[in-house]
């Protein structure tokens, strides 16, 4: 079951779409960033005065990456520590232990899921914006978090599915 011999994942091709173009959507928000990284360093060598907005945004951006590329990750077996570990395991426990790495990653972050969905629902009842960024509301600013959980949370379901589906699916 080497990942790196099946060219990324082995879900459906629908997902594997979705998960690369979550991927060129991380690479476009590091890119601006790093645009915006720039941009702070040249006019603060050149004496220049930026608002706080240049350090703050790059720091959203990362929260971004982070939440919108993990779910990613998971179809486009990014883990790769744990797939050389589970290579050991005989086919069937492979498959066994595989499931059960997603479901406990699933659980762990279906409960991060309520906290961040409670955190945004705060957020949008006392209506706080975020000065820094032109007071863009706090929930528009925090909403990666619920958002990216849940695509992970889909992308672990849809891995479980490969996992197990039948004839013509993957076999470890």
């Amino acid at each position: 079951m080497d990942a790196s011999s099946h060219g990324g994942g082995h879900s459906p091709p629908a997902v594997r779409w979705v998960a690369r173009a979550e991927i060129a959507a991380v690479g476009a928000i590091l890119i601006a960033s790093l645009l915006i990284t720039l941009y702070s360093i040249l006019a603060r060598n050149l004496g220049h005065s930026t608002g706080d907005w240049v350090l703050k945004l790059p720091e959203l951006m990362l929260v971004w990456m982070t939440f919108l590329g993990m779910g990613a990750l998971v179809t486009e077996r990014g883990h790769v520590a744990a797939d050389m570990f589970l290579q050991r395991f005989p086919p069937k426990w492979q498959r066994v232990a595989m499931t059960l790495s997603a479901v406990v990653t699933a659980a762990v972050i279906a409960l991060m899921l309520v906290g961040a969905v409670s955190i945004v629902r705060s957020q949008i009842e006392i209506g706080a914006t975020d000065e820094e960024l032109f007071d863009v509301p706090m929930a528009w600013v925090l909403g990666a978090l619920p958002v990216g959980l849940a695509i992970t949370i889909a992308h672990l379901a849809v891995e479980v599915y490969a996992i197990w589906r039948p004839a013509g699916g993957r076999r470890p």
